[in-house]
């Protein structure tokens, strides 16, 4: 658990941080604040274009970082440096006397996420230098606070000198939460150079002079600092568990997920110490359940990037192409405008006819052209959603399952050569690990049955029938096919979630009591028929009213070159008949 409290020094640089200038509301920031990236995107693209053209540099170096942030947030990092890169060359090409340090900045933290040291502390220093020229000390403070956090770790000399500029104007300044900032600076190297006494000095400092400010973030974090210092260096830990508990008492509303995790880990390890074992005990089970979100979270944070991340590339090139055909077609179009023009009235009137004609062609062809890019985001969601669930579910089985069973065995072996009765704590350790190792094998499951990867889709099929029926309804498989057939993963993985989402139909709307699903090949297709015995719907009004679960499986279904028809009648159930030609076959 010491393990625990050591990793909290990163708290050190939490406050390190100089104050950005306060950005006006825009559209930008309200699609990042809703996390609609791509409207946002597509909003920073129309912008930064406008503003090249009116050249209006100094909104198109706030659009630009607005931009480049999004990309940041979906972890598209040489997307986010490229947007950097390229507003600090339309602003140096137009010779612009806006100050341009920030960009160089920014570019610095973005070369600082893929940790590229050498370009990050290339950018910071010209982004300085720039600084320098103009006398502007807000872009100041903040290349020393950078290049300071770069240097801590590594060079001691270094980050001392920028914290004593930072420090320096930080105290003309004399506001707060630059105050904080530099006493924690202090903190942190005074701690990394084993100097406890002059350490606790700036920390003591830095909690006074945040408690002043408004920066909830600053009081956060010296609280932290406090307690993390007096449990490991002082081993105070009654103290330390206090400042913990005021770090809650006023804070825990404002905290993320993963700062309360810190907190409880901590209180664990403080309340271990003072031998208050149900109460450490207690903390330790709130941190496991904050951390069980936190994954959740993530997971699902990361399915929706990657999601995202395709849906943007997949429409950056599409909209590009169509945009410069358009484009080809109507300087064309405007030139045969400008020939017929000179010609007599009688061609000037056939003309006419003409080009309404071709508008109409263009429009329908772009309703067309809208059609198959509203199918093709649905496949590429969908496509998406299979890749994840199939990474997810190897990472989650290979790595993390085999880690949590292996450290499972250890304490089993550890257990078993022991002669005393094993510890509670150890019992339930032992009983914690089964449990985190059953519900990653369960997810592993959920995002990609087992069953239908080791073999394959006619024995998947028939384990999900027996899977969904009960005493409500019974699901049978009809089929000649070996349960041994196996078809490639990909096509396997397609048909086996389309069935699943018609049998999901069927129980939530149907209410039938039986439900038969035949399959068969012929003629190189394979035939997929599902027909309940429920209540059926009138098809003739259904048709245009989809759901958006049959549009999906309908825009599985033509990806896969294949048809599909639906027939039902009120009172007499439904039938689902399904043709999709055959892949290559894989041998059993």
């Amino acid at each position: 658990m010491m393990k625990i409290v050591v990793l909290y020094i990163v708290l050190f640089l939490s406050c390190n941080f100089v104050l950005a200038q306060n950005a006006t509301k825009d559209s930008i920031d309200y699609y990042i604040e809703h996390n609609e990236l791509i409207k946002g995107l597509n909003y920073a693209k129309k912008k930064t274009d406008l503003y090249i053209k009116t050249k209006q540099f100094k909104k198109l170096k706030e659009t630009s970082i607005k931009k480049s942030n999004i990309f940041t947030k979906l972890n598209e990092n040489d997307k986010a440096i490229q947007i950097i890169y390229e507003a600090i060359i339309h602003i140096e090409k137009n010779k612009a006397t806006i100050p341009i340090s920030e960009l160089y900045l920014e570019l610095g933290r973005k070369y600082s996420i893929i940790r590229d040291t050498t370009m990050s502390l290339k950018s910071y220093h010209k982004g300085m230098k720039l600084a320098k020229e103009i006398n502007d000390s807000i872009r100041l403070k903040n290349a020393y606070q950078n290049l300071f956090r770069l240097h801590i770790y590594t060079n001691l000399d270094s980050s001392y000198y920028y914290m004593k500029k930072k420090f320096a104007l930080d105290k003309i300044h004399k506001k707060n939460a630059g105050l904080a900032s530099s006493y924690n600076n202090h903190f942190a190297y005074y701690s990394m150079k084993n100097q406890y006494d002059m350490a606790k000095k700036y920390l003591d400092s830095c909690y006074t002079t945040s408690m002043k400010g408004n920066s909830i973030e600053l009081k956060i974090s010296a609280l932290s600092n406090l307690g993390y210092y007096y449990m490991v260096h002082e081993e105070d830990f009654k103290r330390g568990a206090d400042y913990y508990h005021e770090t809650l008492d006023k804070f825990e509303k404002e905290m993320t997920d993963n700062e309360l995790v810190d907190v409880y880990l901590n209180l664990t390890y403080a309340y271990e110490n003072l031998k208050d074992y149900q109460q450490a005990n207690t903390y330790l089970n709130i941190a496991y359940e904050l951390k069980d979100k936190v994954i959740n979270t993530d997971i699902n944070d990361a399915v929706k990037k990657v999601e995202t991340r395709y849906q943007i590339k997949k429409l950056e090139n599409e909209f590009d192409q169509i945009s410069k055909n358009m484009q080809e077609k109507q300087s064309r179009n405007k030139k045969i405008i400008i020939v017929f023009a000179s010609l007599f009235a009688f061609s000037c009137i056939l003309f006419y006819f003409f080009y309404q004609n071709l508008q109409l062609k263009q429009r329908n062809k772009l309703k067309e052209i809208d059609s198959n890019i509203q199918e093709n985001i649905i496949n590429a969601s969908i496509d998406g959603q299979e890749l994840e669930r199939k990474k997810l579910a190897e990472t989650l089985h290979d790595n993390i399952s085999a880690l949590l069973s292996s450290a499972g065995l250890h304490l089993s072996a550890y257990i078993a050569n022991k002669t005393e009765e094993p510890a509670e704590e150890i019992r339930k350790a032992r009983s914690l690990l089964k449990d985190a190792h059953d519900r990653v094998r369960d997810l592993s499951h959920e995002l990609v049955p087992p069953v239908l990867a080791k073999l394959g889709l006619v024995y998947a099929l028939q384990d999900l029938c027996e899977k969904n029926s009960n005493s409500a309804i019974q699901f049978h498989l009809i089929t000649e096919l070996s349960t041994q057939k196996k078809y490639n993963t990909d096509f396997e993985i397609k048909i086996y979630f389309i069935v699943t989402e018609l049998f999901n139909n069927i129980i939530k709307h149907s209410k039938a009591s039986e439900a038969n699903l035949i399959l068969e090949e012929n003629k190189n297709q394979l035939l997929i028929n599902l027909k309940d015995n429920g209540k059926g719907f009138d098809t003739t009004k259904s048709i245009t009213s989809d759901g958006f679960g049959l549009t999906q499986i309908k825009s599985r279904i033509k990806g896969l070159k294949g048809k599909i028809q639906i027939t039902s009648k009120n009172k007499e159930g439904t039938t689902v008949d399904i043709k999709v030609p055959l892949p290559m076959t894989t041998p059993v």
